[in-house]
Formats: structure tokens, sequence, C-alpha cells
């Protein structure tokens, strides 16, 4: 047998604070939202993919078949370049933290899995870099995955998505989304409930949720779009995302008012300098701090940590990421 194809890639996780859904156009790179986010990674990569391409003509023993998502991803790069329809692809996809929480896994899979493929068929990384971008975009449209999640990787830091839409890439690709970035190193520890929650199509797609969202969004987004972006405005960013949250229904939807009740009642107990803001759109929160000058310690958020555990909230520490894709 002919050795396989292989290569790896890894992406961050994406937090939204706050959004405003913006799917009216017909072109699903046009499709996405205006919103406020954070990067985030562990002290491993959020989603690390590991692929192996085999040639067809091969008889190959105890394949696996592929996810939705990554059937997906193969679909788009052969738009690109057919030759990926040559070869039968394993994937293997190894995540740290848990899907349809508000982490954004199906970007962070799509965006690993079409760098990793790129790779894998020696296509030149710069462009593979740019175009995953432009896939995992049309990816999560096509599966009403998340709606901003991509653009925001593509920035780094704390994000604000000011103009819906994949944003413009080299050789044409992307369209004309609009993010801003700042970046910055410090530790925050999400939070979660151990089940299965709600897809986030559930609410995207729901036109009494959608029509909410979008008008509780616009109303932060107007405040947070005018003026510099930068590390200054993120007392702002932090009572922004507190009344979205509140404004749209989402804090009291899915008994999520429970999962800041008891984040704050651990933050009081501990007297730790923080606030917990809501994972958007899962069933999960994060700790942040208060002050980006006086950052929460590891010591705390374990604390923290255990404190939520013995109300059966699982937890893990994760850092800002600044280096989404690699």
């Amino acid at each position: 047998m002919v050795a396989p194809l292989t290569a790896e890639a890894s992406a961050s996780g994406h937090i939204t604070l706050l959004f405003s859904i913006q799917d009216s156009s017909p072109q699903l790179l046009e499709q996405g939202s205006r919103g406020v986010g954070l990067c985030i990674d562990a002290d491993q990569p959020t989603c690390k993919v590991v692929v192996q391409g085999y040639k067809k003509r091969e008889n190959i023993k105890n394949y696996q078949e592929l996810t939705e998502l990554h059937k997906a991803v193969i679909s788009e790069i052969s738009v690109i370049n057919s030759d990926v329809l040559n070869y039968y692809w394993q994937i293997q996809q190894q995540c740290s933290l848990p899907h349809q929480q508000g982490f954004g896994l199906s970007a962070s899979g799509a965006l690993a899995s079409a760098f990793a493929i790129q790779k894998a068929l020696g296509l030149e990384l710069a462009i593979s870099y740019q175009r995953s971008f432009h896939i995992a975009h049309l990816v999560e449209r096509k599966l009403s995955g998340g709606l901003g999640d991509v653009a925001a990787l593509l920035a780094g830091g704390v994000d604000i998505r000011i103009e819906p839409g994949c944003p413009e890439l080299s050789d044409g690709f992307g369209a004309q989304g609009k993010v801003n970035s700042w970046k910055k190193n410090f530790p925050m520890l999400v939070a979660w409930r151990n089940k299965k929650t709600r897809h986030t199509s559930s609410y995207i797609d729901n036109p009494e949720w959608k029509s909410k969202i979008r008008e509780c969004g616009e109303k932060q987004m107007n405040r947070l779009s005018k003026g510099d972006w930068g590390s200054f405005r993120w007392s702002e960013i932090l009572n922004a995302s507190s009344l979205f949250s509140i404004d749209s229904g989402l804090a009291t939807d899915a008994n999520r008012a429970e999962l800041l009740d008891i984040s704050n009642a651990a933050i009081t107990e501990l007297d730790v300098n923080a606030i917990p803001q809501l994972c958007m759109l899962g069933e999960s929160v994060v700790v942040l701090p208060n002050n980006l000058d006086d950052l929460v310690s590891i010591g705390d958020l374990e604390q923290i940590s255990e404190y939520l555990y013995s109300y059966q909230l699982e937890s893990k520490i994760v850092y800002l990421s600044n280096e989404t894709l690699r």
C-alpha cells in the first residue's frame, strides 16, 4: 500500500458575548453577524485535526465514515482543488472543550480540517491558510452552525465584528465582512452543564429569537462599533454583554440565569474581582476579570472551578488566543 498523505492542524475556539443575526443575503459568504467575542484555547488546542488521504484505488480497511462537517469541508475544497476527490480521507478530530456549548467548535473543526487537508495535498501554506477561512465560513452557513465565529477567528484576540460575513481574503476569496480585534494574554474560566444542549440553529433559524437577538444585539453594537477598538473598552464590553443577555431573554432561557447565579456566588464567597458572562448560545459561562490591570490568578480560577464542580458544573481554564489557526 502506498503511504497516505498525512497532515495536521489546530484551531482555537471562540466565545460570542453578544451578537446581531445578519443572514438576509442570498450569498452565504455575506451572511454572518455583528458582535463581540473572545478567541480562546486551553493548554491544549481547542480543536486538533489529523488527516490521512488514501488514493481511491487502494483497499482501505476499517474506513470510518466522515461527519457531515468533514464531508462539507471536503466538498468546499473540491470547488477550489478537485484533486481532493481522488482520495479517501480519514479525519481524526480531538477537542479540549465540549460541543454545542458556545465555544465555537464547529468553526474550529472546519478551520482545522480545511487547513490540514490542504497541507496534506501539498498546497502552498500561505494561500491555504487564507482559503481555510473562506471554506469554513461556507461550511458553517450551509450547516446552520455559527454566524461569526470564523470571521472572529481570522482576527484573533478580543474581536468586534462590525460588518457581517467573511472578511476579504487574498486571491479573491472571502467577502466584505469587517472585523477588528485587540490582543492580550490573560486566563479565564469557562464552565458548562455536562449535558447535550440545543443546536445554534434552534435560535438563529427561529423567527422570534432571530428578531429579538437582532434588535438587542444592534442596540449594543451601535454603541460599541463607534470609536477605536482596544483594551481600554473592556468595561464597556462587559456591561454591553450583560445588558444583551438580559434584554434578549437569553439569560433566562434554558435556566442560564442559574449558571450566572452559581458563578456569582462563587466569586462573592471567594472574594475574587471577576464577573461571569454567558457564552452564546450554549448553557455555559465564562468568568472574566473585571479589570485587565487586575487579572484573576490561576489559583483563584481553580478555586472557582472547585466551587462550580460542587454544583455539577464542568469547567476549564482557558486563555485569550491570538494565534488561532496553525
